[in-house]
């Protein structure tokens, strides 16, 4: 319907009139009908017109133009695709003519309206910044609301994610107004304008750099800093904590004032205010010259920083119901959470501060803590941890001091947060403190006894902070190693659930470091592991799995001797039984747990392994029976959660490396080859990754069983040779890389397309080491099974093949690798004159190279410096580093 022929109809419009009348009127059965009328309104075609001719209507009540303004909005937000453009035009010239309305909430009703027009459409709106800065920038009391809009469009404009350069048009145009809007004494908005400034800082720096004057931007927020508003010095706190994480070079002449400014506030009564000015420390701190900067202020921060480490009473409360005595509690069902042990960021209680932008500043928070949020105590933590690290030993004569006394508090939640200091000076003053260590692990052995179960938890934590001089220091383990083992084992049967999940991560750091340490011990851990069976449920219970996977990576097939698993598979399995749903997080967390220790009970898995392969191929099925049902009725069924299969291959793949040649009875007497091939189609990247992983150790296994239709699964293998998906094209170029091994020259037809996807990535510079070492070594047995292969763009490509082959370990598969290198860069004389100097790095990699490999290699040197010429060759040479040299004369003579 054309506007400029639009009239209203007189009984329409006092119907409408009306009914805009009823709906001021508080009563519930009125506004149930108005609402049911409305309803019916919305589909009239002239409803908006209607609602914009009212709200320009002064003869009618303000209450009825400013509620007609309301509906307006959500009107337009409804039915603005559907508006004829000259319409749109012609309401936004009313809007902009209503923001001038005498009435106050007619004024802000229109702005909303205004918010709503331009949300998805300011590029085709090019007049209404001009108007609106123009507009806020006269004195009068319409610029309030000018004011107001132009805020809403410009936040808006953020969390639309518009490109760059809209979002400079608009920022060169309004911001520098806000700027100068601040060193006026008449805005009242001032707050409004730093918060918005600091946002689009935060989020769009480049841009605004090029937008705003920045110097200029900090004098006038710095004159503002007098003030007692609490936002107001939250905003001021943030806009200092950007312009040092951003070096900018005109916060130099004010860094005094400023840090003088933000010591006050980091002591301020208000949490928030405090928060906003302490993350400035931790900013510092990631600055090269963070050294230079703080020294002249050290002595004055270490104090507030230690003070501000004890718990706050918002922290008490909101951990109130873990402090007591609650083993015999259920974990309420919020507290369960999803627990992925493939995707290796396993949740533990040692994560203890954490910053906003979730960096890992030294891990001690107990999960608890999460709900709790990103808090002072934390801020302070991680900052004067990164300040340690920065400082190293020179701030323990200021530390200590303060430690001595705290450490013996009788306020206990002062001494808990002196026991966190000490965590979190461990990594950067650790020298400065060897010498008292024997005496700080003797008192927070004592201290893991202490009666409050927070001074427990934190006491776990900083144990695991000095791990590494407690099992690596002393030549006896009874002296430290023992004692500390012992009392984190004994901590997993404490009555508080946080000081047992403390306990375990605690343990979990402690088995990392102590690696094969532990085998003497395996017996007495198994056993604390057992009681933690019994004991525990929910997030204990995780975290126990996640211990029990750190002593399978720790000791390896140590852990497969018939008595240990004896004491570790029966509970595990009983665990298994319990839950009868797949997408159960307990029991897709006892499958990861498997998934992770079968590579390490090697054959004696095989008790347990038929009930486990039945119940990965049900899942398997189930999964698929799911999404079948779920493909043909999309409206009756529901997407199956496809974690429980991805885990359930995860399993299969870790029985087939664990059981190797006992695991083939199950792939002959099963289907589990033809659904590999189904799976490793899989729209997910996470199925396609495990199917494949799995398929290539059935390669190793069973090949002979594979072979009869193996092109058609290589085909797929080199369809997922994609470098988007980095775990599912590393594991199929490991594939291809096994399948050469088995199938020698029969791979031959494939290797065009191999090779074409192979030369890609490799070329690919964004791609990680890992990906390129991968595709190198299963490029270089190709060449070494097919030697006749051409590589084109063979200097970049062997290049890359060269500095990874060098990285790799003296084994079988470097060996084959090698012998392909050798092939291929015979037959490319161009890499040899332009980086056979990567060729000569590579091959000095070797500790012990076979004797016929090491003739083929010193064949191709001699070769090469014969080709080169003795000055040449002096000249080539001269550039090897000194180690290089002695290297390839010790190995090769050369």
């Amino acid at each position: 319907m054309d506007w400029s022929l639009w009239r209203p109809r007189e009984e329409t419009l006092t119907s409408i009139k009306e009914l805009l009348q009823d709906a001021l009127i508080p009563d519930s059965e009125i506004q149930k009908d108005v609402q049911n009328k409305l309803k019916n309104l919305e589909i009239v075609e002239d409803f908006t017109y209607y609602l914009l001719y009212i709200v320009g209507q002064t003869h009618f009540s303000e209450e009825i133009r400013s509620l007609s303004g309301i509906l307006l909005k959500n009107n337009i937000a409804a039915v603005y695709n559907k508006l004829p453009q000259d319409s749109i035009i012609k309401i936004r010239q009313l809007c902009l003519m209503l923001l001038r309305d005498p009435c106050r909430d007619v004024r802000t009703s229109i702005s909303n309206v205004i918010y709503t027009l331009a949300k998805h459409n300011l590029n085709t709106w090019p007049e209404l910044i001009p108007f609106l800065v123009k507009s806020f920038e006269t004195p009068d009391e319409y610029g309030d609301v000018a004011l107001t809009t132009l805020f809403s469009v410009c936040e808006e404009m953020m969390n639309l994610e518009k490109s760059e350069e809209e979002i400079c048009t608009i920022t060169k145009e309004v911001f520098p107004k806000f700027v100068d809007f601040l060193a006026d004494e008449k805005c009242d908005k001032k707050q409004n304008i730093i918060k918005l400034i600091n946002q689009f800082l935060q989020d769009h720096y480049k841009v605004m750099k090029q937008s705003i004057d920045l110097a200029k931007y900090l004098r006038n927020v710095m004159q503002l800093a007098d003030t007692d508003d609490l936002d107001m010095q939250k905003y001021i706190c943030h806009a200092f904590v950007m312009y040092i994480e951003y070096r900018e070079e005109c916060l130099l002449p004010h860094l005094h004032d400023v840090i003088m400014y933000l010591m006050i506030k980091t002591q301020h009564e208000d949490l928030e205010v405090a928060l906003g000015a302490c993350e400035f420390w931790l900013a510092v701190t990631k600055l090269s010259n963070c050294k230079e900067i703080l020294t002249p202020y050290i002595d004055k921060l270490i104090p507030i920083l230690l003070k501000n480490m004890k718990y706050s009473t918002f922290e008490l409360i909101a951990l109130k119901d873990t402090l007591r005595v609650d083993e015999q509690s259920d974990d309420p069902s919020k507290e369960t959470f999803p627990f992925h042990m493939h995707d290796k960021r396993i949740t533990r209680e040692d994560d203890c501060y954490e910053n906003e932008d979730g960096d890992f500043l030294g891990n001690c928070d107990d999960v608890d803590d999460f709900y709790v949020g990103w808090t002072l105590r934390k801020c302070s933590a991680a900052s004067l941890d990164a300040i340690a690290v920065k400082f190293g030993e020179d701030i323990l004569p200021l530390i200590v001091p303060f430690l001595n006394e705290l450490l013996y508090h009788q306020d206990f939640l002062i001494k808990e947060s002196a026991i966190l200091a000490l965590g979190a000076i461990s990594e950067g003053c650790m020298n400065g403190l060897k010498p008292h260590l024997p005496y700080l692990i003797e008192y927070l052995i004592h201290t893991m006894n202490d009666e409050h179960s927070m001074v427990r938890v934190i006491t776990c934590w900083t144990l695991s902070r000095y791990v590494s001089w407690i099992i690596n220091s002393q030549p006896s383990h009874s002296i430290y190693f023992i004692p500390v083992m012992t009392i984190l084992l004994k901590h997993f049967m404490d009555d508080n659930k946080r000081v047992q999940r403390a306990a375990i991560s605690a343990f979990c750091v402690f088995q990392e470091e102590a690696q094969m340490q532990l085998i003497p011990y395996i017996d007495l851990i198994l056993e604390g592991f057992q009681l933690g069976f019994q004991k525990f449920n929910y997030r204990s219970l995780y975290l126990l799995y996640d211990a029990i996977n750190v002593l399978a990576l720790s000791v390896g097939n140590e852990l497969s001797k018939p008595a240990y698993i004896e004491k570790l598979m029966p509970p595990i399995m009983q665990k298994l039984n319990e839950y009868n749903n797949y997408s159960d997080d307990q029991f897709i967390a006892v499958l990861e747990c498997l998934a992770n220790i079968i590579p390490s009970l090697d054959a004696g898995f095989l008790p347990y392994s038929e009930v486990v392969y039945l119940q990965c191929m049900e899942i398997i099925m189930d999964t698929f029976m799911a999404d079948a049902n779920f493909q043909e009725n999309l409206n009756g069924f529901d997407p199956p959660d496809k974690e429980p299969m991805h885990v359930a291959l995860d399993v299969l793949y870790s029985m087939a490396v664990g059981l190797k040649s006992y695991f083939y009875k199950y792939v002959t007497n099963s289907n589990l080859v033809c659904l590999l091939y189904t799976t490793m189609q899989d729209c997910s990247f996470l199925i396609r990754q495990s199917s494949i992983a799995l398929y290539g150790e059935l390669v190793l296994i069973c090949y002979p069983y594979l072979s009869t239709n193996v092109g058609d699964y290589i085909k797929l293998i080199i369809k997922n040779l994609d470098e988007c998906y980095e775990g599912v094209c590393k594991n199929a170029a490991w594939v291809i890389g096994k399948l050469t091994t088995v199938m020698g020259a029969e791979i031959r037809p494939y290797v065009p397309e191999i090779l074409t996807a192979f030369i890609n990535i490799l070329r690919n510079p964004t791609v990680s080491r890992a990906m390129h070492q991968t595709v190198s070594v299963s490029l270089c047995t190709l060449c070494c099974v097919c030697p006749d292969i051409t590589i084109t763009e063979s200097d970049i490509v062997l290049k890359n093949c060269c500095m990874s082959l060098r990285s790799l370990k003296d084994s079988d598969e470097k060996d084959l690798a090698f012998r392909g290198l050798c092939q291929v860069v015979v037959r490319h004389p161009d890499f040899c004159q332009n980086n056979f100097m990567y060729f000569c790095d590579a091959v000095a990699s070797w500790n012990a190279v076979k004797p016929d490999l090491k003739d083929i290699i010193k064949n191709i040197l001699i070769s090469f410096k014969e080709q080169c010429g003795e000055m040449n060759w002096i000249q080539f040479y001269g550039q090897f580093p000194e180690l290089l040299k002695l290297q390839l004369y010790n190995l090769y003579g050369v």
